[in-house]
């Protein structure tokens, strides 16, 4: 071994031959901290690594020449690959106490920590080893220049692979909870801006930056239009619908999936039951390889999430038709109430939000309120439709329809149609205890029940009907404030009361001139 190969001498101390250069930083390297209380030590450490390269990156230094130095460079640089730490400095045990710093207290297991020591009978090597959790126990008199290359360019060869797992795991966490938190969106568009917000994070899970470092959107595509379900950013470039546009981005036969990436730009493509979604991201910064593989990743997940919320789509559009088909069975056998069952459905909605009900219920209640008279398709017609005021026994036919509307509805397993069960049965209660068929009173009634009372009240006193013409505002509202504490629902009064103007809004919207099916 030459003279010049030489770092430290026999007692631990710098060789006097070793020739001082300045360390060039590179602008992508990696980070090394150096702490020993000898200057020379930084210096000649910085000239033996000067040109060490690792994975195409050279290295940055950091130097430290104590305990309080070292703590402060760990707490700034969350990033550093190596550490090479001397055990004696201010005290015999100085860099031990870094050591239990950097696992303990800052709970960083990536760094790799290679203990250099000029005095190795202090603290042997088999103890410090057992003790502490440090990666390298060298003397200094063994390290020559190539042994101090070969040491860290294994170390930050180590640190880079655990690194890659970490990301990993992170990002299989990243990727499991964005999955999780698009699952709630009920509608497609608020699940589709929800996928971009979560791309963005999984693209930027490190930096600490969102939305604005992306731009693009998640479209669909047919032959005839392109239809923007989220975006974020200016997505009416010339350059984005030219990436939605290429005619050779597309899936491979046998597959319904494809991902396209440059170095900033990612295109993730799905074709699932006929319907083709594009995911197209742009980025301000250089996307790595782990990004790549976690938006493959999701974006598998987010289109089968996205067909399957298409398919719910489709089966409560189904259900929604079904449910008015049934009601316009009823309606057609009663002449004159035209939109009341469709005008029902909005006042309990807007009743349901104000109240503060999940928007599950006020879902629920919306497509479930319309059936609250399906009772009545049993019957008869001159009763039904019958001018004059009801004599007992017809009435008690006509009360029948309560009943006869559970029985029909209480039989599905489905949650709208057991809710309609519900209202058919209860929205004759009263609040009081006088109402029928069962003399429910207060909460013992179900909230969908004293929602709908209140809402099929009000439109059978605003509307024309077959033994009456319509009220005047001030007649209904009148009624309902009257009859607070005893047919209704007070809070449910109170909530008229203060949204009156959007039930003769709904009222004007849903005349009985027009046909309409209510939108979601």
């Amino acid at each position: 071994m030459s003279e010049q190969d030489m770092l430290f001498d026999e007692s631990g101390k710098l060789s006097q031959s070793a020739q001082i250069n300045r360390c060039k930083d590179s602008p992508s390297s990696w980070k090394i901290l150096i702490v020993d209380d000898e200057d020379g030590v930084h210096t000649i450490t910085k000239l033996a690594l000067n040109r060490t390269q690792f994975d195409g990156k050279g290295l940055t230094f950091f130097s430290a020449y104590n305990v309080a130095q070292a703590k402060e460079i760990l707490s700034s640089e969350d990033d550093i690959a190596v550490v090479l730490l001397d055990v004696v400095m201010e005290t015999e045990e100085a860099g031990l106490a870094v050591a239990e710093y950097i696992r303990d207290v800052q709970d960083n297991h990536l760094v790799r920590i290679i203990l250099r020591t000029g005095q190795p009978g202090t603290i042997p090597e088999k103890d410090i080893i057992e003790q502490y959790d440090i990666n390298d126990y060298r003397e200094k008199t063994e390290l020559t220049k190539r042994k101090l290359h070969s040491t860290v360019y294994t170390a930050i060869r180590s640190y880079r692979d655990i690194s890659a797992l970490e990301n990993h795991k992170l990002g299989l966490e990243k990727v499991i909870a964005a999955t999780a938190n698009i699952l709630k969106h009920k509608s497609v568009g608020s699940f589709a801006q929800g996928v971009l917000e979560q791309v963005s994070s999984l693209l930027y899970m490190k930096d600490g930056t969102m939305l604005s470092e992306i731009e693009g959107g998640l479209v669909e595509k047919n032959i005839d239009d392109v239809q923007v379900l989220a975006q974020i950013g200016d997505i009416a470039t010339p350059a984005f619908k030219a990436s939605i546009s290429q005619d050779n981005l597309d899936v491979a036969p046998g597959s319904d999936q494809a991902l396209y990436y440059q170095e900033d730009n990612i295109c993730h493509i799905s074709n699932t039951n006929g319907v083709e979604t594009i995911l197209n991201i742009t980025g301000k910064h250089q996307f790595k390889d782990v990004d790549i593989n976690l938006i493959a990743m999701f974006c598998n997940n987010m289109a089968i999430a996205l067909d399957n919320l298409r398919l719910n789509d489709s089966l409560r559009n189904t259900q929604k038709e079904i449910v008015y088909a049934i009601c316009g069975l009823a309606e057609s056998r009663s002449k004159e109430t035209g939109n009341h069952v469709r005008r029902v459905a909005y006042y309990s909605r807007l009743m349901a939000e104000e109240l503060g009900l999940s928007p599950a219920q006020c879902e629920e209640i919306f497509y479930a309120a319309p059936l609250h008279d399906i009772g009545k398709i049993s019957i008869p017609d001159y009763i039904l439709n019958k001018p004059d005021k009801l004599n007992d026994e017809e009435r008690a036919i006509m009360k029948k329809h309560t009943t006869v509307g559970e029985n029909c509805l209480k039989g599905s397993h489905q949650p709208v149609m057991q809710a309609g069960a519900i209202i058919a049965s209860q929205h004759h209660e009263c609040w009081n205890g006088l109402g029928y068929p069962r003399g429910l009173s207060g909460t013992d009634i179900h909230i969908y029940g004293r929602i709908v009372a209140l809402a099929d009240v009000f439109d059978a006193l605003a509307s024309r009907r077959c033994y009456k013409e319509p009220w005047s505002k001030k007649e209904v509202v009148t009624y309902i404030h009257e009859h607070s504490g005893e047919k209704f629902d007070p809070q449910l009064v109170d909530i008229f009361e203060r949204r009156q103007a959007d039930f003769y809004r709904i009222l004007q919207e849903y005349d009985d001139s027009q046909s309409y099916m209510p939108a979601v």
